[in-house]
Formats: C-alpha cells, sequence, structure tokens
C-alpha cells in the first residue's frame, strides 16, 4: 500500500497543476495577450518579452526589434521634415511599417523580414536624399515662406503622382512570387504577370524609379552565387523593359548571398533566399542629381 502511495500522489499533483495552467475560456492564453497588441504597447511587450529567462531570443524577437529600430527611423526622418520634402515616399513608408506590424503579430515571419528589408533601405535613401534637398535649401521646413513654396510645387506635381495605397499595392506586385529554383534565373510564371500589371500601372508616371537587387542563397562559392544574383535581376529588368518600362527609371544591383531573409541551412529558408527584391522609390525631375 505504502508502495502505491507515491505515484498516486504525484498523479493527482500533476493533473491538478495542469488544470491550473489552462488559458480562462475566451481568453486564448500567452498568444492573445501579446500579440494583439497596438503600435504604443510594443515597446513593453519587447521588454518583457526578452527578459523572460522561459522565452529565450530568437528570429521573431529579432524581427520585433527591427521593427521597433525601422519604426524610430520613420518618426525622426517624419521629425526633421520628410513629410514635408517627400510626403508621398512617407506615406508609403507608414503603410509598409503597418503591414509589418500585423504580419508580425499574425505570425508571417518571412513577409515581415522581407519588407523590413525593403523598409530600411528605403529609410535610408529617404534619410540621404531629406539631407541633400536640405543642405541644397530647396527644402527648409524650418521656414514658412519655404514651406509655403514648396506646397505649391507639391500641389501642382501630386497631379500626377499615384497614391499611396496604390504604391504600396504596386510594391506588393513586385516582391511576391519572386523566388527562383536553384541555380536557374527563370522567372515564376505568376511573377511575370505580376510584372506586367506594375509596369501598366507605371507606365504614365516617370517620377518612380525601380531598384532591383538580385539574390541567392548560400551554397555554392561566393563569386558564382554573385554571378546568379545579377542574373536573376537582369532576367526581372528584361521582362520590366518587355513590358513598356523606361530603362532609364532601372538599376540592377546584386547581392549574392550576402543579404539573406534567413540564415539556416534548411530548403525552405534557401527557397526564400533566392529572390530579386525590387524598391520603388520617386525621385523628383528637378533633383537629378540627388543621390539613392
Amino acid at each position: 500500500m505504502r508502495a502505491i502511495m507515491p505515484p498516486l500522489c504525484l498523479a493527482i499533483l500533476l493533473s491538478t497543476a495542469g488544470c491550473s495552467t489552462t488559458a480562462p475560456k475566451g481568453q486564448g492564453g500567452f498568444a492573445e495577450h501579446d500579440y494583439s497588441r497596438d503600435a504604443s504597447s510594443d515597446d513593453d511587450y519587447i521588454n518583457n518579452y526578452s527578459e523572460s529567462q522561459s522565452h529565450p531570443i530568437g528570429l521573431e524577437n529579432a524581427l520585433y526589434f527591427e521593427q521597433q529600430l525601422s519604426k524610430r527611423h520613420l518618426d525622426s526622418l517624419i521629425i526633421a521634415g520628410a513629410n514635408i520634402c517627400f510626403p508621398a515616399t512617407v506615406k508609403t513608408a507608414k503603410i509598409r511599417q503597418a503591414r509589418i506590424s500585423r504580419e508580425l503579430q499574425g505570425g508571417l515571419k518571412e513577409d515581415a523580414a522581407n519588407d523590413l528589408i525593403i523598409q530600411r533601405d528605403q529609410l535610408n535613401r529617404l534619410e540621404r536624399r531629406l539631407n541633400y534637398v536640405q543642405m541644397q535649401e530647396s527644402c527648409l521646413p524650418s521656414s514658412s515662406a519655404n514651406t509655403a513654396t514648396l506646397s505649391d510645387a507639391s500641389n501642382a506635381s501630386q497631379a500626377n503622382n499615384l497614391t499611396a495605397e496604390k504604391l504600396a499595392y504596386i510594391s506588393t506586385l513586385l516582391n511576391n512570387n519572386n523566388q527562383f529554383v536553384v541555380n536557374s534565373s527563370e522567372l515564376n510564371p505568376r511573377y511575370i504577370g505580376q510584372l506586367s500589371e506594375a509596369s501598366q500601372l507605371l507606365r504614365d508616371h516617370p517620377q518612380y524609379h525601380l531598384k532591383l537587387t538580385g539574390h541567392s542563397d548560400k551554397t555554392g562559392n561566393s563569386e558564382r552565387n554573385l554571378k546568379l544574383s545579377i542574373a536573376r535581376a537582369t532576367q526581372v529588368e528584361r521582362y520590366l523593359l518587355i513590358f513598356g518600362f523606361n530603362p532609364n527609371n532601372i538599376s540592377v544591383h546584386g547581392s549574392g548571398e550576402k543579404e539573406p531573409l534567413f540564415t539556416q541551412d534548411k530548403a525552405p529558408a534557401r527557397l526564400v533566399n533566392r529572390r530579386v527584391s525590387i524598391e520603388l522609390f520617386e525621385q523628383s525631375p528637378s533633383l537629378e542629381v540627388m543621390p539613392l
């Protein structure tokens, strides 16, 4: 009888403990409390999550930290006057930032990582352009006279500008189904259709430019991967030109294996890394030498 008592007590304790940790009905447990948050509580979530010993920092945490960095970068650019000098670019960046937040909350880590890379490069470009126009004194938000002049010019030029929602849609067309099979630069037929639609939408708007960057996975040697990444970007450029896009508004680059979305050496991660990323940005005709 004594030999039976300890296992019996242990079973009772385990069953009781299991019931005590069940999430209340309708609450959804940990995920519901920590992922369905508005942007104002992101900082608290990251601090609490990263300090928990039972949840070591991993890819998901890194994406949340990167999201916060890009959000603060965008906020600082707006404070510096980017929304006055480049309103369409800022509006597009805001839409992309909100989409990144929703993707992270929904567990779409691959999509969030791709958008974060695009957002980071777009914000860096926006910062360089803002510094340039302010150094040239062609956009000085602190001056009411300059602001009024800039507003008049903006009203005149934006008649031919696409809305931020349309720009976000075009960016989605350009950056989905953009993966490649191993050792190939052939495009997904669905992606070719998306390039055609994007080209049609941009055809009458010569102020918009595209930066194409080819990527590879980390298999093989670096020199070969660089050539393959350039070939992939060049193939995308070829279709854009076929569809009537202005060749002067396209730049082609290759990064080889240097900018992976994921560092894991697994087939799904390698597939996502074999891609061409396309950045859509507006360039003012009056600032032809403005740095990209």
